[in-house]
């Protein structure tokens, strides 16, 4: 047994099929920025790159922080990297008497002054005789020497390399670290072994930190680490390590998360460097907020030993000394510049400590832009299925305006949040989602399309049905030559309620009628087809017109229970005598034409039928002289309208019938209908068009015959 669904069924069975689809949507969504892959990293990464180039940090105009560079003009005044050692001595010693608090080298110092040296070279640097003697004990060259004590008598930290090779020896931490929670030191980014300085700058040094830093897979830096592990063992990077020193912190304190046990060993999630905590992410990395290149932050290293600073540059700062020099390769690419320093990286990076204002990318970010995903999702699918594509679409941009101007808003906080995901996640479920419903609209317009077709057909079957309750050809017999009988229908739709007929009954009389049936489309058509079987069965039984008409109307108004009805014009013509008898049923279009030119209507003569059961009708006479014209049509002709409004109209129907009088039958019946169409150009057929031209011939064309 065929089960048909109700179109309830139907909405429901979609509607469950809909929201499957989008909770899967949703949760991959989830499940995929859970497992993190590649691609979607890579993603964010980017929106984060379009934060930075939208709302760059603006530098601190009091320059906390100053680059000492060893520019093109200071190697082209004092000679090629690496300088002697005397030199930087004295490099040191000016930067301290100009006011530098913390004075960094961005380079690394690992091997030992293999050339001979002046002693004026020594006591240019200002190292006393008796430390260059004690030196001289340890075979330490004396330039090294000189070096060793700027370091000594001065604030300086120094820089080392983390290796991916293991060392026969890594060099002492400056700081000492203390964890809070667990595996701490697992946390941190690994590395097998490092390079570092000559052993007599180190112990010298405030403080050192390594210079190792992890660029993204495109290379470009957007974060840097302020501990690394070497070996088993922690190391501050050189931006952390600075800022101990600045804040006279011996003790570096890293915090993971799960020390509570409620939250689980999740990684780093500060990292206390001697006055504030800095929040980092999992492996104890801070993300930079950049700011674009400013030449103001640099000084040249010439100015700075040619003693030509200008007074107050550097007081209370720190001085950080590095290259930008093409020529020694320490360049990197930022999210604002495909090339700078690698010098101006740790500036910023200590600058943004300083002012405890690094980026932040809080450890509940995930979680929140999950839990705004999964919500903005199911509202938008919710606004598909309710309200359509179109006010999804707009709502949708909006989403995606919210969650990308939320995030800039948020980052000019220093506050990192992914918008990507949330945009990503959102645009899947609108597509799946509209997918779907465009695929069952389409099925269900398929099955409409069939459906239409299957009508169709049907309709024209009916319609094929419904001709052949017209005559196809005209009576013959002994009479056939008394008279000229053309009709034509058409209906409004594929079936109509209008029907004509024509037949010869008893003793040589010709019968003809035309009906016109309320309403349009199938049951007109039905109540056509009865109402033209009851008129010709009775019509046979030999009655008067009127009668013909009381008997009809007492059939079809006894059990119509539906109201429907239908105006009749039955005419019988006696063709040996020319007798017409008639009758009206509420139809009032039927025209008696005279060979002559005049007309006469012959119009209502009784109720329409089915109606009143109780209806009787009468009969009228006119006699038909040879090339008199009947003409019957519906109200189709006479109400037919045209792109202004106005109607054909009964006298302009006449009119045309009375130019035509001694046209043939189907001459007048196509000449009428061509007119009609003519007026309605433009317009769509609004009713069943029939008309019925009979022209009597008379007994002459009988006595010919």
């Amino acid at each position: 047994m065929l089960t048909v669904k109700t179109p309830r069924e139907r909405w429901l069975g979609i509607g469950a099929a809909y929201w499957t689809i989008v909770f899967a949507v949703v949760i991959a969504s989830v499940a995929v920025r859970h497992a993190d892959p590649g691609f979607f990293a890579r993603l964010r990464l980017l929106g984060f790159d379009m934060l930075q180039q939208t709302w760059p940090r603006t530098p601190d105009a009091n320059y906390p922080v100053r680059i000492i560079d060893i520019d093109e003009r200071s190697l082209s005044e004092f000679g090629n990297w690496p300088w002697r050692r005397d030199l930087l001595a004295t490099l040191v010693d000016r930067l301290a008497a100009a006011g530098a608090r913390v004075i960094v080298f961005d380079v690394v110092f690992p091997d030992a002054t293999t050339s001979t040296n002046t002693v004026q070279s020594v006591e240019n640097s200002g190292t006393p005789s008796n430390k260059v003697a004690r030196f001289a004990e340890k075979a330490i060259n004396p330039l090294d020497a000189a070096f060793a004590d700027a370091i000594d008598r001065n604030t300086v930290v120094l820089g080392m390399i983390g290796t991916a090779r293991p060392s026969t020896t890594v060099p002492n931490a400056k700081a000492s670290f203390a964890t809070i929670g667990k595996d701490v030191e697992s946390f941190a980014p690994g590395l097998r072994g490092a390079s570092g300085n000559l052993a007599v700058f180190e112990e010298k040094a405030s403080g050192v930190g390594t210079l190792n830093w992890f660029p993204d897979h495109d290379q470009i830096l957007r974060r840097i680490p302020l501990v690394v592990r070497i070996g088993d063992q922690l190391y501050p990077s050189l931006a952390a390590e600075t800022i101990r020193v600045g804040n006279t912190a011996k003790t570096i304190r890293v915090r993971s998360a799960g020390d509570g046990g409620f939250s689980g060993d999740i990684g780093i999630t500060a990292i206390d460097l001697g006055k504030r905590p800095v929040a980092t992410d999992a492996d104890g990395q801070i993300w930079l907020w950049f700011t674009r290149h400013d030449p103001k932050r640099s000084l040249s290293a010439a100015d700075v030993l040619n003693g030509t600073l200008a007074p107050g540059v550097l007081d209370g700062r720190v001085a950080i000394i590095g290259t930008s020099a093409p020529g020694l390769f320490d360049l990197r690419a930022t999210p604002l510049d495909p090339v700078i320093s690698g010098v101006e990286i740790n500036a910023q990076a200590i600058e943004q400590l300083l002012s405890g204002r690094p980026l932040y990318r809080p450890d509940f970010a995930k979680g929140l832009e999950i839990a705004m995903t999964i919500l903005s999702a199911l509202i938008l699918a919710g606004l598909v299925f309710f309200y359509g594509a179109g006010v999804a679409a707009i709502v949708g941009f909006g989403a995606v305006g919210v969650f990308a101007l939320g995030s800039l808003a948020a980052f000019s906080q220093g506050i990192l949040l992914d918008a990507v995901f949330p945009i990503l996640a959102n645009s899947a479920t609108y597509i799946a989602g509209t997918g779907y419903l465009y695929y069952e609209a389409e099925s269900e317009r398929n099955r409409n399309r069939e459906a239409l077709e299957r009508i169709a057909r049907e309709m024209e079957a009916a319609a094929q049905i419904q001709r052949t309750f017209l005559p196809k050809d005209l009576p013959g017999g002994p009479m056939s030559d008394a008279f000229d009988i053309f009709a034509v229908m058409k209906p409004a739709k594929s079936v109509g309620g209008d029907f004509y007929d024509y037949f010869l009954t008893h003793g040589g009389k010709l019968g003809f009628a035309v009906g016109d049936v309320s309403g349009k489309g199938v049951p007109a058509a039905l109540f056509m087809s009865v109402s033209r079987t009851v008129l010709r069965t009775v019509a046979f039984e030999d009655h008067a017109p009127g009668e013909v008409l009381t008997r009809v109307n007492a059939i079809l108004a006894r059990d119509n229970t539906e109201g429907m009805f239908v105006t009749i014009f039955y005419a019988v013509l006696d063709l040996k005598t020319g007798e017409l008898e008639f009758s009206s049923a509420g139809h009032d279009d039927a025209l008696l034409l005279s060979g002559s030119g005049s007309h006469e209507a012959l119009g209502y003569m009784g109720p329409a039928i089915g109606l009143f059961d109780f209806s009787t009708y009468p009969t009228g006479t006119r006699h038909l002289a040879p090339a008199d014209t009947m003409l019957l049509l519906t109200d189709g002709i006479t109400e037919a309208f045209n792109i202004d409004g106005r109607v054909f109209g009964a006298e302009r129907l006449a009119k045309s019938a009375r130019r035509r009088t001694y046209e043939t039958a189907t001459g007048l019946v196509e000449a009428i209908t061509a007119e009609v169409t003519r007026f309605s150009e433009g317009t769509e057929q609004s009713d069943d068009i029939t008309v019925v031209a009979m022209r009597y011939r008379g007994r002459a064309a009988t006595a010919h015959t």
